[in-house]
């Protein structure tokens, strides 16, 4: 709820670090001071904040327009018979489902290296032809970049409507190269945070059953969302890691006998284990060799192995063209990849808040952290699988609207949101270069720690409020 004028005036004069909500300020001006940029972007959030009901509607047709506009592309590519990116094995995959022809041939690198589930998915909208799928896929794209963003307003406001539009604006102009991506390519990473958004939603609101079917249907598209049971199981939430596993033994198991029979349906499971998830050596990772250690992978892994092995940084384009700062062999490497993935586990663990008596704020915080483990953790982590980074800088963006105007709170916050952009941002005129040296990585390694440190200041507070 809003406060009043007087309560945030009081609220500013006897604690300093008040946290009133965003609005406009309500203190009253002595003498003029010299105008710093910080105060001039306060006026100016003030200022956007004040046409509130306005601004929601033009951001929603903004949207709607943006979503039309990239949906333009890739569906004439489709229908005009030109390479339509990913859309052209998503069909290929799907009519090989189909008819009952294999989807891992053995002998040759894989094209498709998702769960068989994701293919028996695929089958039904691929019986009506490319362009059936193309504009199905197309559609739920854009429904869950629509439901990303509501629900990443809900998370962290408890409400949607009459929010600052800095809270949706920033987080989604960050992003949308990432979610350009996603449509150009035919991606289901929108997909899949939508899904775990959900999931988030499903268990503020005790339905965590609900919430592991979510999040078992998300690891059925792309298995890497499964990591998110390691969260589960910390904060004991059973019956949340019960439906993920029985979700996803279900569309494993069960949904592929429809166009299976039972032994290639674990064929096809088996097949893909052994292949996809269980290959890793210093040649490459999961059926892509010459990609896998590219710029494109910002996941530890491919970041570790590109500056600290001399491996090709883009071995389609350039074998010749690495960027390692050392040369150490690939054991050591895997060394420092798993002490690493360690370190920002124990930081995860050290952050969270011990109970079970939480905050939403603090549970936001901590879903954000969530997601930008599962980014960072997998072997294999696409460039445009950060566009999960809408959330935690969603997150980011509302502490920092929250917070007390000119405090050491929101200065800091100010400060490493910032430096997660900027680094983001490198990308833009140097996208290659800057992506090679983990440009992507490191922002969201940025925003773990940022939203970390600010969880755990969070938590100590309250705690001492409590006790006090």
């Amino acid at each position: 709820m809003r406060r009043s004028g007087e309560e945030t005036k009081k609220a500013l004069t006897t604690q300093p670090d008040a946290v009133p909500t965003a609005g406009p300020s309500t203190q009253k001006h002595g003498t003029a001071r010299p105008v710093q940029p910080l105060s001039r972007l306060q006026t100016w959030l003030d200022a956007l904040n004040a046409r509130q009901p306005a601004a929601d509607r033009h951001m929603l047709l903004a949207l709607a327009i943006a979503m039309a506009a990239f949906s333009v592309f890739p569906l004439a590519n489709v229908l005009l018979g030109r390479f339509a990116m990913d859309y052209d094995l998503w069909y290929f995959t799907a009519q090989n489902y189909l008819h009952r022809r294999l989807i891992y041939p053995g002998n040759t690198e894989l094209s498709f290296i998702y769960p068989p589930s994701a293919a028996a998915m695929l089958a039904v909208p691929a019986a009506f032809g490319k362009s059936a799928l193309a504009l199905l896929l197309l559609l739920l794209n854009s429904l869950a970049w629509l439901a990303s963003v509501v629900l990443t307003v809900w998370l962290v406001t408890g409400r949607v409507a009459r929010q600052h539009p800095l809270l949706t604006l920033l987080p989604t102009l960050a992003m949308v190269f990432w979610i350009w991506d996603t449509y150009l390519l035919g991606q289901p990473a929108l997909v899949l945070l939508a899904l775990m958004l959900g999931a988030a939603v499903c268990l503020r609101g005790k339905r965590p059953a609900l919430a592991g079917v979510l999040i078992g249907t998300a690891a059925a598209i792309k298995a890497y969302p499964v990591i998110a049971v390691g969260y589960l199981v910390y904060r004991r939430h059973w019956k949340a890691t019960a439906a993920v596993l029985l979700t996803l033994a279900g569309w494993l198991l069960a949904v592929p006998l429809v166009f299976r029979s039972p032994a290639a349906a674990v064929d096809d499971l088996t097949t893909w284990t052994r292949r996809v998830v269980l290959t890793y050596s210093e040649n490459g990772i999961s059926q892509r060799a010459v990609r896998s250690f590219s710029y494109r992978n910002q996941s530890i892994v491919g970041v570790a192995n590109r500056l600290l092995r001399p491996v090709p940084a883009d071995g389609e384009a350039d074998p010749s063209w690495k960027v390692n700062v050392a040369s150490f062999g690939f054991g050591t490497v895997n060394a420092i990849v798993v002490a690493t993935m360690l370190s920002l586990g124990a930081f995860f663990l050290w952050c969270l808040p011990r109970g079970s008596a939480r905050t939403p704020r603090e549970e936001s915080i901590e879903w954000a952290m969530v997601l930008l483990l599962i980014m960072l953790v997998p072997p294999l982590s696409w460039n445009y699988s950060f566009v999960w980074m809408l959330y935690p800088l969603g997150v980011a963006t509302h502490l920092t609207l929250d917070s007390a105007p000119r405090s050491r709170a929101r200065r800091q916050l100010v400060v490493w949101t910032a430096a997660a952009l900027l680094v983001q941002a490198l990308a833009l005129p140097m996208r290659h270069v800057a992506q090679a040296y983990g440009s992507t990585f490191f922002s969201a390694v940025i925003l773990l720690v940022g939203l970390g440190i600010a969880l755990r200041r969070m938590s100590t507070d309250r705690c001492s409020a409590t006790v006090a």
